[in-house]
């Protein structure tokens, strides 16, 4: 980032200081602060920056020697990000030295950013090595060293490094996976296949994919590969009817009604009208005809959402969750989060779990699902289930995808769809898919 990115800087400057003021998050405010102007490649620079300022702020307060936690508003955000500059190689620290001075600061040690990682080592205390190498909150670090032991290193690690760009061909516009890398190629993005997903591409570039006419034509959806294999794993019958109880931005809703070739129905359902509104303009634009949208309120479904789950097929539970696999994405998410938050989350992963148990008719399938690492939001919530409600057996991942697939995306007997960034390069996922036994009263 030479003289010529200073306006870039600054961009990241007012980035940074609007997320950490409260006004948005660090997406967002990427979006809105940094010039538009910029090339996709040095917009992506900035937001490196930006990610990396946001997520490191604790290494980088420690290799600073603690003087960004003295600082305020835009001096702290403008010390943080230069010495995010510094750590990620677009600014040596005799530059970032001078650009501090330039806006009138006392000296920072941004010599010392560099070589932070051998004087972390040397540290006596492994908690505080693992924090600190990581950028974690104490009772995070905590929480991944019981959770991970020996692994715990390399799962931080993964969660640290951007994530890769990942698309979905959308075979309701015609769209397999080969013919859309060679149009994209004769449109100068670069892709290649993803190794597991079969509609998957990963782009190689920072091609601003969202003003391409294959993406306005409907032809690719942007969808990481770990979503896809949910959807995978969900495998509605020819012509059946799925509920996605949980849509979100609707991502595994649009790949169901492609799965489906737009025949039977997807009911994608989600408690914010923000998120079903832009699904249903995905939707027209996907040309899925086989996809409703709607608003439900919290703590239960409208009647006709009740008829419809008696009759599906298939439910999609892609609980409200931790969302510990997605930090990759969100580097805000282990400042923002709580000890506390799993008290609030599992009871709601309870009741949902509970309320699809309940509708699912005999040979039915419930598919549940989280972005969460943590076992507790995972195999403890199927298996307290299984006990709740012994009329819901485990369909193992392996019958549905295939041996080889699920040991490759699969906990160690292919049972459960288990997908950690450090092993599939893929956010983390979980996903259990259980069947209303035939014959077995409710409980």
């Amino acid at each position: 980032m030479n003289d010529a990115g200073g306006m870039r800087l600054q961009g990241a400057v007012a980035a940074f200081a609007a997320w950490q003021a409260g006004r948005c998050s660090p997406r967002d405010a990427v979006a809105y602060f940094v010039p538009r102007d910029l090339p996709p490649a040095a917009r992506a620079e900035v937001a490196a920056v930006v990610y990396a300022a946001v997520r490191d702020q604790r290494r980088l307060t420690w290799a600073l020697g603690g003087a960004p936690e003295h600082l305020d508003g835009d001096d702290r955000a403008g010390a943080l990000v230069l010495a995010a500059a510094v750590a990620q190689g677009q600014l040596d620290a005799a530059a970032a030295a001078r650009r501090w001075q330039a806006r009138g600061g006392e000296p920072l040690p941004f010599t010392a950013v560099p070589d932070c990682e051998a004087r972390i080592a040397a540290l006596p205390d492994p908690q505080q090595r693992f924090a600190l190498r990581h950028s974690l909150p104490d009772w995070l670090a905590a929480r991944m060293l019981a959770e991970f032991g020996a692994d715990a290193d390399t799962v931080a690690a993964a969660l640290n490094r951007p994530p890769p760009r990942a698309i979905r061909a959308n075979r309701l516009r015609g769209a397999d996976r080969s013919a859309l890398a060679r149009d994209l190629a004769d449109a100068g993005v670069s892709t290649g296949p993803t190794p597991f997903a079969p509609d998957g591409l990963l782009v190689a570039d920072d091609a601003a994919l969202f003003a391409l006419p294959q993406y306005r034509a409907g032809r690719f959806e942007q969808q990481d590969e770990g979503s896809q294999l949910v959807a995978l794993a969900v495998a509605p019958p020819p012509r059946g009817k799925v509920l996605d109880a949980c849509a979100g931005a609707g991502g595994k809703a649009l790949a169901l009604a492609a799965m489906l070739g737009n025949q039977g129905l997807v009911l994608a359902v989600d408690v914010s009208a923000t998120r079903i509104a832009a699904l249903q303009q995905r939707a027209r634009r996907a040309g899925a005809d086989n996809l409703r949208a709607m608003v439900v309120a919290e703590g239960g479904w409208p009647a006709d959402v009740a008829a419809f789950a008696a009759r599906a097929d298939r439910i999609l539970l892609d609980v409200p969750c931790s969302g510990t696999g997605s930090w990759r994405r969100r580097p805000e998410a282990r400042w923002t989060s709580l000890p506390t938050e799993l008290d609030t989350l599992l009871p709601v992963q309870r009741e949902l779990l509970d309320r699809a148990a309940a509708a699912l008719q005999p040979g039915a399938r419930l598919v549940y699902a989280t972005c969460s690492l943590w076992r507790q939001e995972n195999e403890d919530q199927v298996a307290a289930a299984l006990a709740r409600h012994p009329q819901l057996e485990v369909v193992r991942l392996a019958e549905i995808v295939g041996g080889a697939l699920a040991r490759a995306v699969g906990d160690a007997d292919g049972t459960f769809l288990h997908l950690r960034p450090d092993r599939h390069g893929t956010d983390g996922f979980f996903a259990a898919v259980l069947r209303r036994r035939r014959g077995v009263a409710l409980n």
